[in-house]
């Protein structure tokens, strides 16, 4: 009874995922982790305390060095740089030129030496891009708040406050001459007036500036859902819909590949709205549900969020990000946790993206600059991010968690992070594979199932504290197949037996608090078998240093397995009625052969390499 009532309540809790699998849509960044940048942030190399093109440039290696056979690079495929454009603000959200680049990050002669030493090592790089707004600095303010005839209009005024407030009940009209202007974030950011034409004209003009010109490789689109007011409706207008369609159109024309992620910080359903105009939208249901997931021990909003978004649109992910406390802040630095929150984001369907220094867990709380502190490279006066003085102070955790203290932790987060990216470049089936849920006897557990044809990846991340002796879930392969196969679970680089039970796999594994499972099949391989099939005899690893495993199928009840030398003398023999045997191997490193014969004669013979 209690099973059943068990079964009952997960089947209720989990119903929105227990559907067919679903397939994640292609996209220009198929297989790319991305990579949220602050340039004022990252690496500083002129001194002066802020960070510049030349030091993101000295720092590429450090994300991608552009050798897919080197592990030591996080594997970075895709970087965001937060606004390069001139602005008054440490931000830079608010732009007075659209065609240049700030001047304390460098020039554009050497922002274009970034983007060409970026495309050198693979790395996509995309802008952002602010549309809806400027800076009260921006010539076309200027000349708009003076009355221009032609730049009048590039912005909405009107002779006195309207009664309206913006969406989250604010202010948005803001006094200029005895005027009013709108300006739905602040009155330094007046809004542009998107149904005046020229406005238009010099949007798209712009995008192809960058995307011609300079050579970006597309934009990150910041507060997409705000370009068109009209009475009340302050947000999401049809004509704000329209002009993002005719966006993507335009700018797929100046460059097929160009990619196009959106800022749409709203619910699940209105997403959906936006979605086709864009490669991507953030998922915000999906961020948030990462950290209910962790935060609470229950990833039930994670799975209904991934639920709603998989077959609706394509999405690019994240913990959390420049606008939210920094990931580590949330879970007080618990290093556990992180690295649980790590493993859900780097093994979910969807592009995910990391903010800068998430990989070190840096510390950072409101007001933002905080969420926007240096980078930390090292133990070395101000982290080896300046010669100078920083234009923000350090976090006060950087001595203990920099780049160069944690590389050579082969248990730190930073290792965690690059081992899951990684991981994620090398398989198909997790950088863009279908996504099934899969239900076990622990909810607090998230295991899913990625895959793609020939290749299958078993997830399991368990969000809590507590220690799980007994979690119990059926898996089955995309191919259908059958029989006695190998799991590995990559984490640990160690080898589960299964046994296939009408036409599933019964698993019952022990889960610690926070781990995290990767699981393959894996078809153990190596030297060839010189007597017999290779289907009745299987070893793994092989080459190895320590110890092998064998399965073997075909056979009678009992066994002989003997382990000889090059010399033909035998080692070790052991009688068996079990389907596999483990053997600790000799410390002397050569060729050696392993021998299995039953008791009707039916023999096996295969080659060894002890390293």
């Amino acid at each position: 009874m209690l099973k059943k009532l068990w079964v009952k309540t997960l089947l209720t809790l989990t119903l929105s995922l227990s559907l067919s699998p679903f397939s994640i849509a292609q996209n220009p960044m198929k297989g790319k982790t991305a990579y949220e940048i602050f340039v004022r942030s990252f690496q500083d190399i002129n001194g002066d305390g802020k960070g510049d093109f030349e030091g993101l440039h000295s720092r590429l290696d450090y994300l991608n060095d552009g050798n897919p056979n080197t592990y030591t690079d996080l594997g970075i495929g895709l970087i965001w740089l937060m606004p390069v454009n001139p602005s008054p603000s440490y931000h830079g959200y608010d732009v007075t030129n659209y065609k240049a680049v700030n001047p304390d990050y460098g020039t554009m002669q050497q922002f274009k030496e970034m983007l060409a030493g970026a495309h050198q090592r693979g790395i996509k790089v995309i802008i952002d891009l602010v549309l809806n707004h400027t800076s009260t600095n921006h010539p076309w303010f200027v000349k708009s708040a003076a009355n221009d005839s032609f730049y009048r209009n590039f912005y909405r005024w009107e002779n006195t406050v309207l009664n309206n407030t913006g969406p989250w009940g604010q202010q948005v009209w803001h006094n200029r001459n005895g005027q009013y202007y709108y300006g739905v974030f602040w009155s330094g950011m007046p809004d542009l007036n998107y149904n005046y034409q020229p406005v238009r004209d010099s949007i798209f003009d712009i995008a192809k500036f960058w995307l011609k010109e300079v050579g970006v490789d597309g934009f990150r689109l910041d507060a997409v859902t705000y370009l068109y007011e009209e009475g009340s409706t302050l947000k999401h207008h049809p004509k704000t819909l329209a002009f993002w369609k005719e966006f993507k159109d335009s700018c797929k024309t100046w460059n097929p590949n160009a990619y196009l992620v959106a800022e749409v910080w709203d619910p699940q359903d209105v997403i959906k709205q936006y979605a086709p105009n864009f490669d991507h939208c953030f998922e915000f249901g999906v961020a948030g549900g990462n950290l209910t997931a962790i935060g609470e021990a229950n990833p039930n909003n994670l799975r209904n969020a991934l639920a709603y978004a998989l077959p609706n649109y394509d999405f690019a992910t994240f913990l959390t990000n420049h606008d939210q406390d920094r990931i580590a802040s949330v879970f007080g630095n618990n290093q556990n946790q992180l690295k649980a929150a790590a493993s859900l984001l780097l093994t979910q369907p969807g592009t995910p993206y990391l903010y800068y220094g998430e990989e070190v867990s840096m510390l950072g709380a409101k007001p933002d600059e905080n969420i926007r502190r240096p980078m930390q490279w090292n133990t070395n006066s101000y982290s080896g991010f300046t010669t100078g003085f920083p234009w923000r102070t350090l976090n006060n955790n950087y001595p203990q968690f920099n780049v160069a203290t944690l590389k050579v932790d082969s248990n730190s987060i930073w290792n965690h992070y690059r081992k899951l990216i990684h991981f994620r470049n090398s398989y198909e089936a997790v950088n863009s594979g279908a996504f099934k849920n899969i239900i076990s006897t622990q909810n607090e557990v998230l295991i899913s199932h990625r895959f793609v044809t020939g290749q299958d990846v078993y997830v399991l991340v368990n969000t809590s504290a507590k220690a799980f002796q007994n979690v119990q879930f059926n898996i089955t392969r995309e191919d259908n197949m059958e029989g006695i196969y190998w799991l590995k679970d990559v984490m640990a680089d160690s080898l589960i037996r299964i046994q296939s039970g009408n036409s599933f796999f019964g698993l019952n594994l022990s889960m610690q608090p926070y781990q995290t499972r990767l699981l393959i099949f894996e078809n153990p391989t190596g030297t060839q078998t010189l007597l017999g099939s290779t289907r009745n005899l299987n070893i793994y690893p092989n080459p190895a240093s320590d110890k092998v495993y064998l399965a073997y199928e075909g056979f009678a009840k009992e066994v002989t397995i003997e382990l000889i030398g090059m010399d033909g003398k035998s080692i070790e023999t052991t009688q068996t009625y079990l389907k596999t045997h483990e053997i600790t191997l000799p410390k002397q490193a050569g060729v050696y052969f392993i021998k299995v014969v039953d008791n009707n004669g039916l023999s096996a013979i295969k080659r060894l390499l002890v390293q």
